[in-house]
């Protein structure tokens, strides 16, 4: 019989592939599922709770640029005298809204009119803040996994919710303070702040998914585009809070360009670039606005700013810790919009708040107080700075012990949490600047909490990625210690071939399954037969077939405790051959198997009798099919296997086979299984060869039970959460022993 080798399959190793070739499909189903499973939990959240008003004068301008929006259909429009009681002018008419540099949320509740058809923006600003809270938690678990290269730690983040409520002040929300009140912000963060600081972090996850993949130039030039867009989206949620993404555009060029003298000139140009065009186009899109709503403003409109200054803020800002502690300022000044306002009209009656003219009184008020107390001011924005800090230590602690594990083990990861740090760090050093500079309360926190919400994520999935490595680099010294103690483990072997044949109760194949095995073998190869757990007369017709051996090569007859594991392992371990071929007592390919193994090259590690190989010709049940798999999806998604079936006869390096076998944990059908993952988490390319299925060998009908199904799942998992031990090791091969080279 001879079987069609014209195609053998070569799977890459799990560690040949896995700086930027896909994923098993099936992993990552399963962790956009679980980012799916957050999302949707975080979505729900967040309309169940209920409408969070804006601050008093903000909501007035909300509820009649909403009002004016549902009877005109042009957004940004309000009725004079409606609105906040600084944005109107004298006079009748339409006149421009929201101007503060901040449209986006005022454009989004416009907009969101259409779906809720609401007297009332609330609604429509509750459902957008739950579908920007849910989106970065669809694809963060994808994120952190290919990170860190471990699925385990993208299933981490299941845990970042109630971790974030742990390290953030009692919120689940991850990566905004949407919600959040305390004694000195009274007023829950409203959408204004939440939707900013979720659509940062939204754009920060999105950029560290892209940087765990190779990108080609067409590619990087679109997604450049793509992030000038969003950082664009950001800045009109909240002034030129999209900077820090725009710049971190550049981190994505520094990582695909190639190494030479002018990578970070080409990267600091794209971030440059980046942010130019994140500075300009939301400017292009306020002026198609412009387009729409300038034909309606009265000619009163024209006297009104369009934006608030500079300078008002920072004034105030030197009025800390008055509205923190209670304290009053080295400066003397109220954290007060009318307090402000009251010293500009001591420089100038007749100003108009917010005008230019207002802002440059402000600048000279400013300035007047830094020069006449320089030490003072120094020593306030010090104050400022270490309040941030301490108010963010949990997550900062977090961040900096999740880190420092992570990076204790050598790999890859490093380079990408690296990245990862440094898309977060313009975010967080641009989210210094209001906190510091104006005042550090919740309102002001929406690029710190982006910011250290990813790093929060990356942190958490280091953190349980590196505990869950460490008893695998303890073990795995144990494991080398053990592996050393027989020096018969690291031989070449005395034989060419050892067939091992594992047999429970298998008195009737037997001797059909020897005499065939003998046929084909020869005086340098050996058959070890392991009988365990028998009750028919295995046992005896063992003993009269060796009794009368006749054949070239050598029988050996051995036993072991019940369950296939326990028998191949036992086996392997008595072993003396060069190469294995382990099989079964009934010999489900009869020799196909070994015919396609000896045609592959000599240097294979592993090589399977596979009945997923495209030219094996298999006759199986529906249901076994199946079954099958299912079997193949779990163990693709869990252990990240590239093999299309783990369970056929296996053909092994022998100095291999024997390390492995010594250190071998499972002890029933998981055995072949453990095996493939071991020499796929070593690297070593597993082929798959194409096998005849016996038509006798699945006549009987499949014995399928759930309680079958869920040890096997059971089983996967737990050697899911094993499989670091393998890619912490290294056994010798044939190869290397024969060259000096084993250990």
């Amino acid at each position: 019989m001879t079987t069609d080798l014209s195609a053998p399959i070569r799977r890459s190793a799990w560690q040949a592939r896995r700086g930027h070739a896909p994923w098993p499909r099936a992993t990552q189903v399963l962790l956009l599922l679980t980012g799916a499973l957050l999302g949707l939990i975080t979505f729900a959240g967040v309309l169940s709770m209920p409408d969070l008003p804006y601050h008093p004068a903000r909501d007035l301008e909300l509820r009649a640029t909403y009002d004016t929006y549902r009877e005109t259909g042009v957004p940004l429009l309000k009725e004079n005298g409606t609105g906040s009681w600084y944005g109107s002018v004298e006079g009748t008419g339409l006149t421009r809204a929201a101007g503060d540099d901040d449209p986006g949320s005022y454009l989004v509740a416009s907009w969101m009119s259409h779906l809720t058809g609401s007297d009332s923006p609330y609604p429509g600003l509750r459902w957008a803040m739950a579908l920007l809270c849910a989106l970065p938690l669809l694809i963060l678990p994808l994120t952190v996994a290919r990170v860190f290269r471990r699925a385990r730690a993208g299933y981490a983040m299941l845990l970042l919710p109630p971790v974030t409520w742990l390290v953030n002040k009692g919120t689940v929300l991850v990566g905004t303070e949407y919600g959040l009140s305390d004694q000195v912000a009274v007023t829950r963060v409203y959408a204004l702040y939440g939707m900013a600081a979720s659509m940062l972090f939204l754009n920060l996850v999105l950029l560290t998914y892209v940087a765990t993949r190779r990108l080609g130039l067409r590619a990087l030039v679109a997604l450049s585009v793509l992030f000038v867009v969003l950082a664009s989206a950001s800045n009109l949620l909240r002034s030129l809070s999209g900077v820090g993404v725009a710049l971190a555009v550049g981190v994505l060029w520094w990582l695909n360009w190639s190494r030479g003298r002018l990578r970070l000139v080409v990267a600091a140009g794209a971030g440059l670039v980046a942010v130019a065009g994140a500075m300009v186009l939301p400017g292009l899109f306020m002026d198609r606005v412009d387009d729409a709503r300038n034909p309606l403003l009265s000619e009163a409109a024209e006297s009104l700013p369009s934006a608030h200054g500079t300078w008002h803020p920072l004034y105030l800002g030197l009025s800390y810790p008055q509205p923190i502690t209670g304290a009053p300022s080295e400066f003397g000044i109220t954290w007060s919009d009318e307090f402000g306002w009251a010293k500009a009209r001591e420089v100038d009656p007749d100003v108009l708040v917010a005008s230019a003219e207002y802002d440059a009184i402000m600048k000279d008020l400013y300035l007047d107080q830094v020069r006449e107390k320089p030490v003072a001011a120094m020593r306030l924005y010090l104050a400022k700075g270490l309040y941030v800090l301490k108010h963010f230590a949990a997550m900062i602690v977090l961040v900096v012990i999740g880190y420092l594990i992570a990076w204790q083990r050598p790999g890859p990861h490093r380079r990408l949490m690296g990245a990862a740090t440094a898309i977060a760090l313009p975010t967080l050093l641009f989210g210094l600047v209001p906190t510091v500079l104006v005042m550090p309360m919740l309102y002001y926190y929406s690029e710190l909490v982006a910011g250290l919400g990813l790093l929060s994520a990356v942190a958490l999935g280091g953190l349980v990625w590196g505990f869950t490595t460490l008893p695998a680099f303890v073990r795995s010294s144990e494991r080398r210690r053990l592996a050393s103690r027989d020096p018969a483990i690291v031989t070449a072997g005395e034989r060419a071939l050892s067939v091992v044949v594992p047999s429970r109760n298998g008195a009737e194949v037997l001797p059909e399954t020897l005499a065939t095995l003998a046929g084909e073998l020869s005086a340098n190869d050996e058959v070890i037969v392991v009988e365990n757990g028998s009750t028919d007369d295995t046992a005896a017709v063992l003993q009269e077939i060796s009794e009368s051996w006749a054949h070239p090569c050598s029988l050996v007859v051995t036993s072991s405790e019940p369950g296939l594991g326990n028998a191949l392992r036992t086996g392997v371990s008595a072993s003396a051959g060069r190469r294995l071929l382990l099989t079964a007592d009934d010999l489900p390919f009869g020799l196909t198997d070994l015919v396609a193994f000896r045609e592959l090259p000599p240097d294979v590690v592993v090589a399977i009798g596979s009945k997923a190989h495209p030219g094996s010709r298999v006759a199986r049940s529906r249901t076994r099919t199946l079954q099958s798999r299912v079997f193949r999806w779990l163990r693709s998604a869990m252990l990240h296997s590239s093999v299309g079936d783990s369970q056929g006869t296996i053909w092994v390096d022998g100095p291999w086979a024997r390390s492995f076998a010594s250190v071998s944990r499972e002890t029933g059908l998981m055995w072949t299984v453990e095996l493939v993952l071991a020499a796929e988490q070593q690297g070593h390319a597993v082929w798959e060869a194409p096998v005849e299925l016996r038509p006798s060998h699945d006549a009987s009908t499949s014995r399928f039970r759930f309680r079958d199904a869920w040890i096997g799942v059971r089983e996967i998992w737990q050697l899911a959460l094993r499989k670091d031990d393998y890619s912490a090791e290294s056994y010798p091969t044939i190869g290397a022993v024969l060259s000096g080279r084993g250990t």
